[in-house]
């Protein structure tokens, strides 16, 4: 035998990997980029019908109800996103919950546990809505007497408790969806909810003319939920009552941290509410509207993106908690994902930019030109803090959230005031990659010291490189 065991042939030198390689051959044993791509293909999708449907919307609001018709439906949409408010951002606080269940989800015993975290966030769903429904038949009064002067509008602010219920109906199920790794259905069930809610909105539009506006909000809400209702998860057996006790126990760690995304929220959109109040009492109406259809293109538009990756992202990230390293990994891949997408899409969108804007608006809002050009490299910078915060989700770190965006949002609001004082739009621009640019150091420095992470040498290169890229063909744009 020792002979044989002589003779036998040395293992083959190991070659050393470099960290990029060895992460991206990590990642695809695990087929982990062929589903982050399938991702992207599938809410890409869904986010484009999203936004082609709310233009086809609007559309259809602007010809037939005119000006007035726009304002009024403005006016409830707001209201009913501010009344949401009170479903504690259940949609992505509940998805680390039911991810966590469902990593674990092979034996019996956490079968189990994962049908009593879906029992648990369904009840949290519907009990949420109630409480939604109870401040809006509330608050109707003040509603009415606050945006029209008067109480005549009270009941089409009390209507939209309908849509409140359903909403927080619609958002448990949808975290549910999202944490079983459920990606399709959750995708065909927005889809379809939206196409449904735009074939119902239009017979009513053109029927109901002014009268439509509540009916087409909480007819979106109402397609939606049975949209969800048809694809939705079916428990195996009937949920056990549980106390009101134990289902606060079990849901409060849940909606600790959806408290904290909601003041996050809510604390960004007054500040950019202040920004908008400043920009409009220096530069007037017209500013304001050309600045938005900017920021509109820059951010919501190419969003998308961020939005299409992220949901698979944030559901693996939550599924992997018991395995920190684990988690870093996926963090790494994820950025390197996003760059070699983002990157391509930048360089090839800034010389397009005032050809998006002739043809998503009009000739009149090409002045916003320069605030696109000095604006879109911020976007790349924004895919490393955008990866970090949804690992302090993940990990349930509610305080550290709130805190840094936070301290984002009003360093935001600084460096744009400034920015405007300075160059105008084009200045503008350069404060929100700026601004970008503050907020990518200091996730990096949360994710150095809180999670003891670290972005390999070549990675950082890449990216880099690739924010360097992109920098050079907005200077070659301007």
């Amino acid at each position: 035998m020792g002979i044989f065991r002589a003779a036998a042939a040395p293992p083959p030198p190991r070659i050393p990997q470099k960290p990029v390689i060895r992460l991206l051959r990590h990642n695809a044993t695990g087929n982990t980029s062929a589903k982050v791509i399938r991702a992207i293909g599938l809410f890409g999708s869904m986010q484009a019908l999203n936004i082609l449907c709310g233009i086809v919307r609007v559309k259809c609001v602007a010809l037939l109800l005119g000006t007035a018709g726009v304002g009024l439906f403005v006016i409830f949409n707001s209201a009913q996103m501010l009344l949401a408010t009170t479903q504690l951002n259940l949609r992505s606080s509940a998805v680390r919950d039911i991810a966590k269940a469902n990593s674990h989800s092979s034996s019996s015993s956490s079968t189990r546990q994962l049908d009593e975290a879906i029992g648990n966030v369904r009840r949290w769903g519907w009990l949420l809505g109630w409480i939604g429904t109870a401040v809006t038949l509330i608050s109707a009064p003040l509603f009415s007497l606050y945006t029209f002067g008067d109480l005549s509008s009270t009941p089409e602010f009390m209507l939209l408790a309908i849509a409140i219920l359903l909403m927080a109906a619609s958002a448990g199920e949808q975290a549910i969806m999202q944490g079983t790794d459920r990606l399709k259905h959750l995708a065909a069930s927005s889809a379809w909810g939206m196409a449904a809610g735009l074939a119902v909105s239009i017979p009513l539009i053109y029927f109901l003319r002014m009268r439509s506006i509540v009916p087409v909000v909480i007819s979106y809400a109402i397609t939606q939920y049975i949209a969800i209702l048809c694809l939705r998860r079916r428990p195996a057996k009937p949920a056990v009552p549980i106390s009101l006790r134990r289902l606060w126990q079990q849901g409060s760690p849940m909606l600790r941290l959806g408290s904290y995304m909601t003041i996050a929220a809510i604390l960004k959109e007054v500040i950019n509410y202040v920004f908008i109040a400043f920009l409009n009492w220096s530069g007037g109406t017209d500013e304001v509207g050309i600045y938005q259809s900017g920021y509109t293109i820059v951010v919501r538009y190419m969003g998308v993106i961020f939005t299409a990756v992220t949901i698979e992202f944030y559901t693996r990230l939550a599924s992997l908690n018991a395995y920190p390293s684990r988690q870093i990994t996926a963090l790494r891949h994820e950025l390197f994902i996003l760059t070699c997408i983002i990157t391509p899409l930048l360089i090839m969108i800034l010389p397009l930019s005032p050809f998006a804007v002739r043809l998503l608006y009009s000739s009149e809002f090409t002045g916003v030109t320069p605030y696109m050009t000095c604006a879109l490299p911020g976007m790349l910078l924004h895919a490393l803090p955008i990866c970090i915060s949804y690992l302090i989700l993940a990990r349930g770190d509610g305080r550290i959230y709130v805190t840094v965006e936070a301290l984002h949002s009003l360093l935001s609001l600084a460096l744009s005031i400034t920015g405007y004082r300075l160059g105008g739009l084009a200045g503008l621009g350069a404060a929100f990659t700026a601004g970008n640019a503050a907020y990518a150091v200091i996730m990096l420095w949360v994710f150095m010291r809180r999670y003891r992470g670290t972005i390999p040498s070549r990675l950082a290169a890449i990216y880099l490189l690739s924010i360097t890229a992109v920098s050079l063909t907005a200077a070659a744009c301007m």
